[in-house]
């Protein structure tokens, strides 16, 4: 059997089902009941409407049948997480809606769910409560959800997070999709034995970088950031350098711009630099800014994510996975002419496969240049051809 998480959670609106199920739509019309989920009535066994006004109605997508009895087959639990204002409206759905059992026994939805989670909170909330009830680790669990701003869930808990597009629902491929996700993130694991440096005899040396002590707190702790307040290009991630000298400046940075802030450079290891080898790496041209962070709204940052993710798989590279870029010179003060490497680590990479060791001043006198090109065989970058045209048009060499 292949591996499955233990927990799989679905969203409902849109993701479940097409269609709204609004309080303030439903049950408007003639003779309408008082309690909302009372004017839920089946129209058909995909379809429910509103008895008040048959116009309004939501619609079981047409792989939830196969996609649940899959997850009861696999051993999971399944859980409904979602931020509709009703749960009573949501629970009446899935009442009506009837499904197999993973012992092809037809059941309602409602009765197949272990986790109903219906309440307009942030979805982190929703996990926190379910892994209260289960116990069950964040990185055993998987989100399927229409909204791409609820991937939160996978930056800050390590919850693995498959979003659907273009009001598609949940279908069976992108369901499979997801679950290659949460596999891949998986492989990268390498197990967290603590600061001691000697505790892992096949750590890799992947870079240098300059940060403030609430973030190396966590790292130490073998967990993850979790600040989403600083602005980044390339998404929520730790910005890590191949030359000291940029970590150097960015720690100074940090400290001038944040005054009071305290920071330390750290050498930054792959635990297991197999691991590091093998996974998937990606080195994106600098001028594609449709695929940088947008923070112009919870909405349109959800979907730079998401969509940045897009991108690079069409690049041939899926998650999880680092990334490569040129960074342009930051100008006065900065140790050296011409745009510099950065490398960016997403949450999921940082708390399966990072070391993060702080560094003393000697230590970084003596730090050598790791050099982000010379290592993109040993290390199984992918070039697009759009990254070698940006090198080319900077007059700069890459391997």
């Amino acid at each position: 059997m292949a591996r499955y998480p233990k927990i799989v959670a679905i969203d409902t609106d849109w993701t479940l089902f097409w269609g709204w199920l609004k309080e303030n739509e439903w049950g408007r019309g003639r003779n309408a009941s008082p309690r909302k989920e009372d004017n839920i009535e089946k129209r058909n066994y995909w379809e429910i409407q509103d008895r008040t006004n048959n116009r309004i109605a939501c619609g079981m997508y047409a792989d939830i049948p196969r996609i649940i009895k899959d997850i009861l087959q696999n051993g999971a639990k399944l859980a409904i997480v979602s931020r509709n204002t009703s749960k009573a409206m949501c629970d009446k759905a899935l009442w009506y809606w009837t499904v197999q059992d993973q012992n092809g026994q037809d059941k309602t939805i409602i009765d197949l769910v272990s986790f109903d989670e219906v309440y307009n909170k942030d979805k982190t909330e929703h996990f926190r409560a379910i892994k209260g009830y289960s116990k069950v680790d964040y990185s055993d669990m998987i989100l399927y959800d229409d909204e791409a701003f609820n991937n939160t869930v996978e930056m800050m808990l390590g919850v693995t997070f498959q979003v659907s597009r273009d009001q598609k629902g949940l279908t069976w491929d992108n369901y499979q999709e997801g679950l290659d996700i949460w596999r891949r993130t998986k492989d990268i694991y390498s197990p967290w034995n603590g600061l001691n440096v000697g505790s892992y005899p096949k750590r890799k040396l992947i870079g240098y970088s300059g940060m403030d002590m609430g973030t190396i707190r966590e790292l130490e702790a073998g967990g993850r950031r979790s600040d989403r307040k600083e602005a980044a290009r390339w998404g929520f991630a730790v910005y890590v350098a191949d030359d000291p000298r940029v970590a150097i400046y960015f720690n100074n940075w940090i400290k001038r711009y944040f005054p009071g802030t305290q920071t330390v450079v750290c050498a930054i290891y792959a635990r297991d630099g197999g691991i590091w080898d093998r996974m998937n790496k990606i080195w994106v041209p600098d001028f594609r800014n449709n695929i940088k962070q947008n923070r112009s709204s919870e909405f349109m940052l959800g979907w730079s994510e998401e969509d940045r993710n897009r991108q690079v798989a069409q690049w041939g590279v899926k998650k999880p996975y680092v990334l490569f870029s040129r960074h342009p010179n930051m100008g006065a003060g900065f140790p050296f002419r011409g745009r510099f490497n950065e490398l960016v680590i997403y949450p999921q990479i940082q708390e399966n496969l990072i070391l993060t060791v702080r560094m003393s001043d000697s230590e970084l006198r003596t730090a050598a240049n790791v050099n982000y090109p010379g290592r993109i065989r040993e290390w199984n970058i992918t070039i697009p051809q759009q990254t070698r045209a940006d090198f080319l048009r900077n007059r700069e060499n890459i391997g």
